[in-house]
């Protein structure tokens, strides 16, 4: 019996409301949706030099860099997975024109988030002689393969401008109505009609027998699952990453599966001896650059994102070169990647059979005796230094997320704080993990080893310091730091805004995964699998990992299961900001969005809210951490920690 889940709905504010299509019994008959959008007149606001143009009915807003802000409508229509639309037409009555007093006030611009890589800067002057008419059209649309209330459906997205700008006479032209007419036919039959199992969990052969207590257990509490080896998936595809996503596409069509987790790390060390990497479970590198500083990435969403709007496959690889997700001057692989989620999906980045013990504990205990608290801890600084509004861009976020959090408490570690119980330290940020708390936000700059932010409009000083017994600025993942974070009766979710956090592929011991494995830690964590982006002042939350960080933390406490709030995340974001006109940031802030735990997990308190059995001795805990470094003395490891 599959195990009723609660499914996130698409946000209303987001996309203006959400039609849905049922099947039809004439399947040749052309339909029809026809609509009226009225817009108010447009209003100007004074903000230094630029202004900035609204109107009351706009639920988006159009932005690109270098371009002008303008509002924008979105509407967002499904249909069964498979329909065809045949036609859509555009007419806008009363059309006026406006002469403005100042330019109009630019996009953002998203910069690097990575405590490696500089930041590109802020740019302070805009020139749009280049533009004669922003947006050229009045509309445009996106239509997309993904999920909805459960069901494998066709996003058909409409974006609305009402407002165009011609820079050169500094006039605005809008319309006051819009009629849209959809003609569309309705396939034969559902895709998807069988629901055997909820659940896939994918491994290598090595470490099925670790993994049998929680499919046991997943049986036992409702959600039918099932795991596979990857010696038992045919080799279909051209290589091993697509004969996975293939096998996953089979599994969704013949057992109904709305779940996935990937159970193994896969680390590249060039150069390096075949015993010092790791090829446990292969990954898909997406060729979305950042500058030189990054070629590719693992993407985890290639092995979710399966169906194309009208059910085809989605290969991701549009000219056949073996590079995928290939975004340059060069390649161009965006129609073939639809970019929603059609399960959703989370990863155990695993390296041996006693990591993959710890975390089937832990998730079992969780499940059991996980107990709410409504805390959270905090910690943020001034992403961006010298912004025009002088905002600490990571406190900002951090403020915004717990407006989605009514009734939570903050534990706030930030930089603009100097009192010994509330700074931004090494320690406090320990003591955060072992304050019984429910998450813990990160919102900064990033690595694969580290986490940091600046000190208000201080770009040259790194929080948090050195200290005696971590020799090193900002909060790594080496024993140093995380040896400190021995909290053992509560997991957190963590969830880092900041760059290439959960970039597995550098390290067996990336940021995100050392913050949740072994008896310590979180219990899941969300982050960026390569450089991620954030924007400026109080634009920090409108695009990229900001708004990322806000809704996944919206996402969590609405919906409470990780995967749905993974999938839905990338959704909501895809629909919203990739159609016209998008950024090479907005590409890679969903194809980086990376889980780390169990996908099904209910963030809510257990079946017996008490204390679990995972508390461990400080000479456990530092046999534990010391061997953690050295993986292939597991079965030492184990033996000591028996003993003691």
């Amino acid at each position: 019996m599959k195990k009723s889940f609660s499914i996130l709905i698409i946000s209303i504010l987001v996309f203006s409301g959400i039609s849905a299509v049922a099947f039809s019994n004439d399947t040749n008959e052309i339909k029809h949706i026809s609509e009226c959008f009225s817009f108010s007149n447009p209003t100007m606001k004074n903000s230094g030099d630029y202004v900035k143009v609204s109107i009351d009915e706009s639920n988006a807003e159009l932005m690109n860099e270098n371009k002008p802000l303008l509002p924008m409508i979105t509407k967002v229509y499904t249909f069964p997975l498979g329909t065809k639309i045949d036609e859509i037409s555009f007419a806008a009555e009363e059309r006026y024109t406006q002469e403005i007093s100042k330019k109009i006030m630019p996009s953002p611009n998203t910069d690097y988030i990575s405590t490696i890589y500089p930041s590109k800067g802020f740019v302070d002057s805009i020139d749009y002689s280049f533009i004669s008419t922003y947006p050229e059209k009045r509309y445009s649309y996106s239509m997309n393969g993904g999920l909805h209330n459960g069901e494998h459906v066709l996003f058909l997205t409409l974006y609305l401008y009402p407002v165009q700008y011609n820079p050169n006479k500094n006039m605005i032209n809008y319309v006051k109505n819009v009629n849209i007419e959809i003609s569309y036919t309705l396939p034969s039959e559902a895709l998807f009609n069988n629901n055997e199992y909820d659940f896939l969990i994918l491994s290598p052969t090595e470490f099925s027998n670790a993994l049998q207590p929680l499919v046991e257990y997943k049986n036992n509490d409702g959600i039918s699952t099932l795991l596979k080896t990857l010696d038992e998936i045919p080799d279909n595809g051209i290589d091993q990453p697509e004969s996975i996503k293939l096998f996953i596409k089979e599994a969704v069509e013949q057992w109904g599966i709305d779940y996935v987790m990937l159970v193994g790390s896969w680390v590249e060390h060039p150069g390096d001896s075949p015993d010092t990497q790791f090829d446990k479970f292969p990954i898909r590198k997406a060729y979305i650059p950042s500058g030189n500083y990054e070629s590719w990435f693992p993407s985890d969403l290639y092995y979710a994102d399966l169906y194309h709007g009208n059910g085809s496959f989605s290969t991701w690889d549009a000219d056949n070169d073996g590079k995928y997700a290939e975004i340059t001057s060069f390649s161009d692989d965006t129609e073939a990647m639809d970019l929603l989620p059609d399960v959703a999906l989370g990863r155990l980045p695993c390296t041996s059979e006693s990591e993959v013990n710890e975390m089937v504990t832990k998730i079992i205990e969780y499940e059991e005796h996980n107990k709410m608290t409504n805390k959270i801890v905090q910690i943020g600084g001034d992403t961006f230094p010298g912004d025009p509004e002088s905002i600490n861009e990571g406190e900002f976020a951090n403020k915004e997320v717990l407006t989605h959090l009514p009734g939570y408490e903050s534990i706030r570690l930030w930089a603009s704080q100097s009192d010994g119980s509330d700074e931004l330290s090494k320690a406090n940020i320990a003591n955060g993990f072992k304050e019984n708390v429910d998450f813990v936000d990160f919102s900064g700059h990033g690595s694969y080893a580290s986490w940091a932010t600046h000190a208000p409009e201080d770009e040259r000083t790194w929080l948090p310091e050195k200290t005696l017994f971590s020799p090193y600025t900002g909060w790594l993942y080496i024993d140093y730091d995380l040896f400190l974070v021995n909290n053992k009766e509560k997991h957190p979710v963590v969830v880092f805004n900041a760059c290439s956090c959960s970039k597995f592929s550098d390290s067996q011991q990336c940021m995100s995964w050392s913050s949740i494995r072994g008896t310590t830690g979180g219990i899941a964590s969300f982050g960026a699998s390569g450089i991620g982006y954030g924007s400026y002042g109080s634009n920090e939350t409108e695009r990229v990992w900001g708004w990322m960080e806000v809704n996944i933390f919206k996402g969590i406490y609405e919906d409470k299961i990780l995967g749905d709030v993974w999938r839905q995340c990338i959704t909501e974001y895809s629909t919203s900001f990739i159609g016209e006109d998008p950024l090479l940031s907005d590409y890679k802030t969903v194809v980086e969005m990376t889980l780390f735990g169990d996908p099904t997990l209910g963030i809510e308190d257990g079946k017996d809210p008490e204390s679990n059995s995972l508390e461990l001795s400080p000479f456990q805990l530092m046999v534990q951490h010391f061997f953690q470094q050295f993986p292939k003395e597991t079965l030492l490891k184990d033996l000591i920690l028996s003993l003691i």
